[in-house]
């Protein structure tokens, strides 16, 4: 069955994203040199329909769709997470120590290290998450909603 001509179609952002990533992957596997990466992308980004963005990816191999699901986007944006719950720790742990040494300075003596209970437990949490896993949104996407109970997962 013949598919009806697409090509005057308006591309989305969605699409342009697409086909940039496609571009990306063929740039990781050398497929692409630099030059005409940046070259496609240009015109990926330029593109207002779809006929203009087919070109871009009609000489490279065509993608499956279990590699394409299986880049895993998911760790990255994990440890993105993580990097930036341990940035934060430690900025906050430098101010609390910072105050704490201002209020010893001004006292002329060394005050109870107070900042070791909170950066404490704050790391503790931290590690904890780690090595089980942090709670929240990730955890909600593993229950079954048909299991009443909540306690199968997948």
């Amino acid at each position: 069955m013949a598919e009806p001509d697409d090509s005057s179609m308006r591309a989305s952002d969605a699409d342009r994203e697409a086909v940039v990533g496609r571009l990306r992957g063929a740039l990781d596997e050398g497929r692409l040199d630099i030059a005409e990466f940046d070259e496609r992308v240009r015109r990926a980004y330029a593109a207002a329909t779809w006929g203009e963005l087919r070109p871009l990816t009609e000489d490279l191999p065509a993608v499956p769709a279990a590699a394409e699901s299986d880049s895993a986007p998911a760790p990255a944006g994990k440890n993105r997470k993580l990097g930036k719950e341990w940035r934060d720790w430690a900025g906050t742990s430098f101010v609390l120590v910072g105050i704490w040494g201002v209020t010893s300075l001004a006292s002329g003596e060394l005050q109870y290290f107070w900042p070791a209970i909170p950066v404490g437990i704050w790391a503790l949490v931290l590690l904890a998450g780690m090595l089980f896993g942090f709670g929240g949104a990730d955890a909600a996407e593993d229950v079954d909603p048909d299991d009443e109970g909540g306690a199968s997962r997948r």
